[in-house]
């Protein structure tokens, strides 16, 4: 396996929390537009209904297209919690 190999399959990263299906998906096409693929991720076990203040669902991204995606999301809707990758060294 080539180091190319483990970076396209590493861990995908969350870069966004959401509250709602359709706030997610709203992100999640703004990210098809600039071409990252992404996919909405049920963080709560069992389908349980969320506490008020705590997101629910978790867009998340190949880990190569973190970086990117985070700063799509940032400045389209600079309220919406979005969460940057850790830079490497």
């Amino acid at each position: 396996m080539s180091g190319d190999d483990t970076a396209e399959h590493a861990e995908p990263a969350t870069v966004g929390s959401f509250a709602t299906q359709g706030e997610a998906e709203v992100a999640q096409a703004k990210l098809s537009g600039y071409g990252i693929a992404s996919a909405v991720v049920d963080v709560l076990e069992g389908g349980v209904i969320p506490v008020e203040g705590e997101d629910g669902l978790a867009l998340q991204v190949r880990a190569r297209d973190a970086r990117d995606a985070a700063a799509i999301l940032a400045d389209s809707a600079p309220g919406l919690d979005v969460e940057r990758p850790e830079t490497e060294p």
